[in-house]
C-alpha cells in the first residue's frame, strides 16, 4: 500500500471541494483507497501529465475530478491538487523542475 502525503493547497481544495458537495466524501474515499491498495488499477485511470506539468501524474475520482500528484519514493506520493480539470491542471506552482 502506498504512503500517501498531502501538500497544503490539496487540503485546502479538499476541504472547499467536500463543503461544497459533502456527498463527494465517499467517492474520493473509495477512489483514493483504490490508488493507495493499487495505482495501476484502471478504475482509477492513472495517467502520466505531460507539457508544463511533466513529472507530475493524476488519477480520476469522478468524470471531472481529478487529483494531481508527484512520486517521492517507490512506495510513497505527495498529492498536490484535487478539483476540476480548470482547478486540479492549472500549472501555476506545479512546473516540473526537469
Amino acid at each position: 500500500m502506498l504512503k500517501i502525503k498531502r501538500k497544503g493547497t490539496f487540503n485546502t481544495q479538499y476541504r472547499n471541494l467536500t463543503q461544497e458537495s459533502p456527498e463527494s466524501i465517499g467517492v474520493i474515499d473509495s477512489q483514493v483507497r483504490l490508488f493507495a491498495k493499487n495505482p495501476k488499477d484502471t478504475r482509477v485511470k492513472n495517467h502520466l501529465l505531460k507539457r508544463k506539468l511533466k513529472g507530475k501524474w493524476a488519477f480520476s475520482i469522478t468524470d471531472d475530478i481529478r487529483i494531481v500528484y508527484e512520486w517521492q519514493a517507490k512506495n510513497t506520493v505527495r498529492f498536490l491538487r484535487i478539483g476540476p480539470h480548470t482547478t486540479a491542471y492549472k500549472d501555476k506552482g506545479l512546473q516540473s523542475k526537469t
